[in-house]
C-alpha cells in the first residue's frame, strides 16, 4: 500500500507568518504536539509544542511570535508514491506519530498518522 491510500489529506497546517499563539491553540484543538509550516503550499519546516514552550514561553517572548522565528526548518517527511510500511519503520526510528506527506514536487498533501 503506498502512503497516498493510508495518509489524511486534511493535514492541519500553519504558515511561516502565523503567531506561536495561533500554532498552539490550533495544537490544542486537534490535541497534537506538532504542525507542519506550510509556504505556498510547500513543506518549509515543523512547529512543536516544545518549540514554543522553549523559544517563545521560555525565552520571555511574546505570543505573537513567528512561527517561523521559532520553527524548525529541516523536516523529516515522506513521498505521496513510498511503501506504507517502510515509512512506518522509519517513523518507529524517529520515534515519530506524525509524518508529513509531500508529492515529488514539495508540495504537501497530506499527514501520515502512526496509531
Amino acid at each position: 500500500m503506498k502512503v497516498r491510500d493510508a495518509m489524511n489529506p486534511d493535514a492541519c497546517v500553519v504558515s511561516p507568518d502565523d503567531t506561536a499563539q495561533q500554532a498552539a491553540m490550533l495544537m490544542a484543538e486537534n490535541d497534537i504536539a506538532s504542525l507542519p509550516v506550510v509556504d505556498q503550499g510547500r513543506l518549509a519546516g515543523m512547529v512543536s509544542d516544545r518549540d514554543i514552550a522553549v523559544h517563545v514561553v521560555a525565552e520571555g517572548r511574546g505570543a505573537s511570535t513567528c512561527v517561523k522565528d521559532v520553527m524548525s526548518p529541516r523536516a523529516d517527511y515522506c513521498i505521496d508514491d513510498e511503501e506504507v510500511e517502510d515509512v512506518l519503520q522509519r517513523m518507529a526510528a524517529l520515534a515519530s506519530n506524525r509524518l508529513p506527506v509531500v508529492d515529488h514536487g514539495g508540495k504537501l498533501v497530506g499527514i501520515l498518522i502512526r496509531r
